[in-house]
């Protein structure tokens, strides 16, 4: 619905649903500067007063503007450009968000919770910055394999989780969490690659003896075939694996976000085991 004064203006609707708020916004901001009516930077009281104006909350418009210092403050990665990052795609998951809390509170808390729920251990810190492994001790072993919870520890697949907390305005940490899955990659590859020739090579060789063929001719197709089948299916695997990992560290963020779920009352299998043997 529009609404037309009779004064030659363009007609303006009288609603504007929430995804239009954004376009309208944008375009106006747009056209303003374009005319150059407005420097092209605003100050972030200049930001909120805006906001206000638009009805939109105080605490929301400085959590974005954090997030979007955040984003400014994100180290730059250097894409994988390995052979093997262009066969079966990237083995990497970095995900940032602004949490609640002081850099050293994060990370502490964090840190319980990958230790005593995910069975990790920290093989390096250092002022804002941790490096989880999986733990290899026997009771850390045994809660991940037999997973009475179902959790699926993800986590602990990966070859290694970097948690990196910077701190923004007070009270307000900028946390980047790194999975690193190479291994599963590889040991898709291999999986795929080994079962596929296994029984390439039997082909081959049964067509070579059995019928009479070239060698010259089966072996080098069957060897195509092979890694043709066999890229395309660790790609699949390996982009099955990476959404799954990327989920958990989401949840990982979310946890520490809203301090839900950082804690259970429920004692995890070492500790009843510990307990019995004590």
């Amino acid at each position: 619905m529009t609404e037309d004064n009779g004064s030659g203006r363009l007609p303006v609707p009288t609603e504007v649903s929430r995804e239009q708020l954004e376009r309208v916004i944008h375009r106006a901001a747009e056209l303003q500067f374009g005319q150059g009516e407005s420097p092209d930077r605003l100050d972030s009281d200049e930001v909120l007063r805006i906001a206000e104006e638009v009805g939109l909350e105080g605490r929301h418009v400085r959590q974005a503007l954090a997030e979007m210092r955040a984003d400014a403050m994100l180290p730059s990665r250097p894409g994988d450009r390995s052979l093997a990052a262009r066969l079966w795609g990237e083995a990497t998951v970095v995900e940032s968000r602004v949490v609640p809390g002081e850099p050293e509170d994060v990370l502490e808390r964090l840190g319980r919770y990958l230790a005593d729920r995910e069975s990790l251990r920290c093989v390096r810190q250092r002022a804002g910055l941790q490096v989880w492994q999986p733990a290899k001790d026997l009771m850390s072993q045994l809660q991940r394999g037999l997973d009475f919870s179902g959790r699926g520890y993800e986590l602990a697949k990966a070859r290694g989780i970097t948690l990196m907390a910077q701190p923004l305005e007070e009270g307000r940490t900028l946390l980047t969490i790194t999975a690193d899955m190479k291994n599963q990659r590889a040991g898709h590859a291999a999986g795929w690659l080994g079962t596929l020739g296994f029984f390439g090579l039997g082909s081959a060789l049964g067509a070579v003896l059995g019928e009479g063929a070239s060698a010259f001719i089966v072996f080098p197709t069957v060897a195509g075939g092979v890694a043709a089948v066999g890229s395309l299916g660790t790609a699949w695997t390996v982009a099955r694996r990476r959404g799954r990992l990327q989920l958990t560290v989401q949840g990982l963020l979310d946890r520490a976000e809203t301090g839900s779920g950082m804690a259970s009352d429920k004692p995890t299998l070492r500790e009843r085991i510990t307990d019995l043997l004590d």
